[in-house]
């Protein structure tokens, strides 16, 4: 496994022993279909294959299945073209792993509800910030909504034009970056 690792996607040693140690059952005879299956669905090349894996040894756990119908629901809830989710993978490789029942799907419709986005909405969104779909509701999304809504004295659709012009917010800290800021501001 190691040779292909190395040949197939230039890794050097010391990220060969980091994919390694995820222990990838059947080495060879299930790593590399999976490697050609991600590199075909995504139209990746062999550094963008090479650092997904590298970050995300335990994609090759997975089986191209599980993969695969995650990354049919997201195109189809989000109505996304190749490129942009291969974009949105490429940002959030740990999307091919994450359950659509448990996280995804709740996440979504929580966030649609919450900020009443029409599904051109909610895809504007997630494309500004694909890392929301890795976020806590209970414990980053809702109490920083909350915390903008109040901070910048918004109703439901003032908050929603400001997340939808600007949906990096939600990633910011509250503490580190959006209070000083807006106090600088202020």
């Amino acid at each position: 496994m190691r040779d292909l690792l190395r040949t197939r996607l230039s890794l050097t040693d010391a990220e060969v022993d980091k994919v390694e140690r995820y222990r990838p059952a059947g080495a060879r005879a299930t790593v590399e279909p999976k490697l050609q299956w991600l590199q075909a669905r995504l139209d990746l090349d062999a550094a963008q294959l090479g650092k997904i894996v590298v970050r995300h040894p335990h994609l090759l756990l997975k089986s191209v299945e599980s993969m695969d119908s995650r990354l049919d629901w997201l195109q189809r809830r989000l109505g996304l073209d190749e490129a942009r989710l291969r974009k949105m993978v490429l940002s959030l490789p740990s999307l091919l792993s994450v359950s659509v029942e448990d996280n995804m799907a709740p996440k979504l419709e929580w966030l649609q509800k919450r900020l009443d986005l029409d599904d051109a909405g909610l895809r504007k969104v997630v494309l500004g910030r694909p890392a929301l779909l890795g976020y806590s509701v209970e414990d980053n999304i809702a109490p920083k909504l909350d915390w903008l809504q109040a901070r910048l004295d918004r109703d439901d659709v003032g908050l929603r034009k400001v997340v939808l012009r600007l949906p990096a917010l939600l990633s910011y800290s509250v503490g580190d970056k959006l209070a000083p800021k807006l106090e600088w501001l202020q």
